[in-house]
């Protein structure tokens, strides 16, 4: 077992529609944020509920998956890696950004759908009832 590791574990619902596009090498890439929420107890007892937004990408047989069920608003659970990349805008600005790189989507919630989907990177699909 490698001791170093870069695995990233999500659920949490789509903030738009799954963004799908074909480069022109005929690769197939799906980009979309996903909102994770965390509670915290404040010092004076209240409790605050806070939105993370996280950016991921997802490459080859994964986006058929994407392109079935990325819907605003569906629950997914993902696995994959952190990566970080450096592009400059168009206004010749450096920019950061951070993604997860999308290894496995688990699909658990859909208005389109009344079974589960699991696909991984590899192809492997899995439907569960749910």
């Amino acid at each position: 077992m490698n001791a170093l590791m870069n695995q990233v574990q999500l659920i949490g619902r789509l903030g738009a529609d799954a963004e799908i596009k074909t480069t022109t090498q005929g690769a197939r890439v799906s980009n979309f944020r996903i909102a994770t929420n965390e509670r915290m107890k404040l010092s004076n007892g209240q409790w605050r509920e806070i939105t993370q937004w996280h950016s991921c990408v997802v490459w080859g047989e994964l986006t058929k998956i994407v392109e079935r069920f990325g819907h605003k608003g569906n629950l997914f659970m993902l696995s994959g890696a952190l990566q970080y990349h450096e592009y400059t805008d168009t206004h010749g600005i450096k920019r950061n950004v951070a993604e997860i790189k999308v290894s496995q989507i688990l699909v658990l919630d859909s208005s389109r759908s009344e079974i589960a989907i699991e696909i991984t990177e590899e192809g492997t699909i899995e439907e569960k009832e749910k």
